[in-house]
Formats: C-alpha cells, structure tokens, sequence
C-alpha cells in the first residue's frame, strides 16, 4: 500500500479540532495542544495542518490566541476532501510490476488485476465522500 499515516493523523486532526469549537473550548485549537493530544509530533502536525489549510479545511490564526479552526461547517466537508488534501495524486496499490513471464494470459491477469485494484481504490474514494467531518462527530457523543 502506498497511502500514508498521514491521512489518519489528519482525519483525526480535523475530528479534534472541530469537536473542541463545538465543545466552546475554544475559537482556534493550540497547535500545540493539538499535537500533543493526537500524539503527533509537531513537525508532522505543523505539516499536516499546511496541507489542510492550502485545500480549505483548516484555517489558522497566528499569535497568542491563535490555532486552527474549521474553515467551513463539518457538515459541508468529506473524509474524500481531507484524502486529497493529505494524499493526492498516490495511489493505493502500485501497478508498475512488470511481469518477466510474457503472453496473452499473463497480459490479461495484470489487466484483469489491475482493474480489480482500480476498482477497489474507487470504491474506497466514493465511500470516504459519503462521510462527512460532521457525521463522525455525532459518533464521539453515544
């Protein structure tokens, strides 16, 4: 597989962040705290926290009361959005094996694989742009 932790670290980022706003804890969540709570190192949150805020997840605010915010309502934001946000243009499987075995039928099993993963990966991004930011924060209260 080739997609990251990255993408977690992030779905988790976004679900800490806009459950602390609900919660009125605060305006903008502390990096700080965020890194420490999520236990992600700050290089990597600060990392994390870049690529959100360049496709309008997150938006931060600099100086003593600063820290990241949702930049729009959880319910307008997909699990698919943070993905590309975090991981675009990888795929999950890599498919440039190259077979030394030559022929129709092990042409049409690295195609019929191929299509198989494809298939797979497209399924997976469909669902993650089922679920909203907002549909899982209704799960962290039973």
């Amino acid at each position: 597989m080739s997609y990251s932790l990255a993408f977690s670290q992030a779905v988790f980022t976004v679900l800490f962040v806009g459950d602390k706003i609900t919660q009125g804890f605060y305006d903008f969540v502390p990096t700080r705290e965020l890194s420490a709570a999520l236990n992600i190192p700050t290089p990597t949150a600060v990392k994390l926290l870049g690529q959100l805020a360049s496709a309008g997840i997150i938006e931060t605010r600099e100086g003593a009361r600063g820290g990241v915010r949702l930049a729009r309502p959880a319910a307008a934001m997909t699990l698919l959005d943070i993905f590309l946000a975090i991981e675009a243009g990888k795929p999950l499987f890599r498919l440039d094996h190259t077979l030394r075995a030559t022929g129709a039928r092990p042409t049409r099993a690295q195609q019929a694989v191929a299509a198989l993963l494809t298939d797979a990966e497209s399924a997976m991004h469909q669902r993650l742009a089922q679920t909203t930011v907002a549909a899982l924060l209704t799960t962290l209260n039973p």
